[in-house]
């Protein structure tokens, strides 16, 4: 190690830079051999939290090979385990080994994509025009790489509170000769209620739409809820429709269709409302047979896409927050300039003023496993889902509490007496200790649920088994605590 000329901070020569990546490299590469059959969550012991949370802040630096080794030793050791082969929990994919190395390239280039004519800037807008193909937008949409799927949705009602607002970009919402609303069904992801408070419309302006029995916005009641504000003087501007909702996995049918009971479900056209599709977990193109569904034909201005659920990614590096959640997205001609990214030096548009390089591991990811091998892995993810509820059906102590359209799974343990929410709270908390597999929980109509979302490469039919066994065999085993 060397000082900078004339700076006095650290800098590495060659030999030395390769020597620290093969350090870190090493780290990696032993996590990486043991996170398939790894505990799907090690518990940090509180000694080591708390030892970590009380050490000072370092008055001099210590050796480079010192500080990696503690971070193997009380980072890497205790894992949230995503990427065992059994992990479904929050909808976190397994990191893709091409999008970790292409990550680490995008690093040392440290590029900043705020401006100036440079290729990663194409990179960003290839993975953009590449996502927009997958969800069925025209080419030439416009779009943005944000930090998640909740900024997503912010930059995607922004784009519409100009849209149907005129002006409030300038002057706020005095610019709006009415108060305006936005819906969203019930089982919305609570990032909309966020954005809608972020951006001045306040959580009065949003109205959650009830959902019919599997969990899908009721377009009824939308229009009548829709008809009624308008009556009031209210100024319905936007509907935000799930493609796949963070519960459960369904898909609001807000599509140019008809549904199962055969009634046509379609918000009228022409009556001054924006269509937002929010937080898609499979992209409509990427499943041939999901084309014709509730997908529909992408005529939303606004689309809002996380393409974690639906292919393997590197998330987010700590400390670059435009990492791994995209928008593209289509707006009217003249109100492009929130979104526009074409210009030949640079944006300066949307939330980032300073963005790293977002699209090397799209590039990375996608272009290794190309657009063919996306179906295989979404329909391989879906059908371990599908399992999971065949086998808890069959079971006489289990029960499915929702359908799903994608890859999630509810369901729960019912126990002989007592209060089943508290019973499933304390069994999902066993599974955690239990170390097998990693699922969520969730609470649909006053009922607590264990939840899992299937997005991992290595999952099998074989783990849908292991999934039921492990619940029965901790379940019969608090019951009998309990008993």
């Amino acid at each position: 190690m060397k000082p900078d000329r004339g700076r006095g901070a650290p800098d590495l020569d060659a030999k030395d830079f390769r020597d620290l990546l093969g350090q870190a490299a090493d780290i990696a590469a032993r996590h990486w051999e043991r996170v398939p059959d790894m505990p799907a969550y090690t518990r940090p012991p509180e000694a080591v939290v708390a030892a970590f949370r009380a050490q000072p802040l370092p008055e001099r630096g210590a050796p480079v090979r010192e500080i990696f080794d503690r971070i193997e030793r009380d980072v890497v050791a205790y894992p949230l385990g995503v990427g065992q082969r059994r992990w479904w929990g929050f909808i976190n994919s397994p990191p893709h080994p091409v999008g970790i190395a292409a990550d680490l390239i995008a690093t040392t280039l440290k590029n900043n994509c705020a401006g100036t004519s440079q290729m990663a800037i194409q990179v960003e807008l290839t993975v953009m025009d590449w996502l927009a193909q997958l969800v069925g937008l025209p080419r030439g949409a416009n779009g943005l790489l944000v930090s998640g799927g909740s900024m997503a949705n912010l930059v995607a009602l922004a784009g519409c509170r100009e849209a149907k607002l005129p002006g409030t970009r300038r002057r706020g919402l005095r610019a709006a000769a009415h108060q305006p609303t936005i819906y969203a069904s019930t089982e919305a992801h609570s990032c909309v209620r966020r954005a809608v408070e972020l951006l001045g419309l306040g959580t009065d302006a949003l109205r959650l739409v009830p959902v019919d029995r599997e969990y899908r916005m009721d377009v009824a009641t939308l229009r009548q809820m829709i008809a009624a504000d308008r009556a009031g003087g209210l100024e319905p501007i936007c509907v935000v429709a799930s493609a796949g909702t963070v519960n459960t996995g369904v898909v609001d049918p807000l599509a140019e269709r008809r549904c199962r009971a055969g009634a046509r479900v379609l918000v009228p056209r022409g009556r001054g409302l924006w269509r937002c599709r929010c937080r898609a977990p499979r992209a409509r193109a990427v499943v041939p047979r999901h084309r014709a569904g509730r997908f529909g034909r992408a005529r939303s201005p606004q689309v809002a896409v996380c393409p974690v659920r639906g292919r393997r990614d590197p998330g987010p590096r700590p400390g670059d927050p435009a990492r791994h959640v995209r928008a593209p997205c289509r707006i009217p001609g003249a109100r492009a300039g929130l979104l526009s990214r074409r210009s030949g030096l640079g944006f300066g548009s949307g939330p980032p003023a300073h963005a790293g390089v977002s699209g090397a591991q799209g590039v990375g990811g996608d272009a290794g496993g190309g657009r063919r091998a996306l179906p295989r892995a979404v329909r391989s993810d879906i059908a371990v889902a599908r399992e999971i509820e065949r086998l808890a059906r069959e079971h006489a102590r289990l029960e499915v509490l929702a359908p799903s359209d994608l890859s999630c799974f509810c369901l729960r343990y019912v126990p002989g007496r007592g209060d089943a929410n508290a019973f499933n709270r304390t069994l999902l908390d066993r599974t955690h200790r239990d170390g097998r597999m990693f699922i969520s929980g969730t609470t649909l109509d006053g009922r607590f649920a264990l939840r899992g979302c299937v997005t991992n490469f290595r999952s099998t039919l074989a783990d849908a088994q292991v999934c039921i066994d492990t619940i029965v065999e901790l379940g019969e085993q608090l019951e009998q605590e309990q008993g």
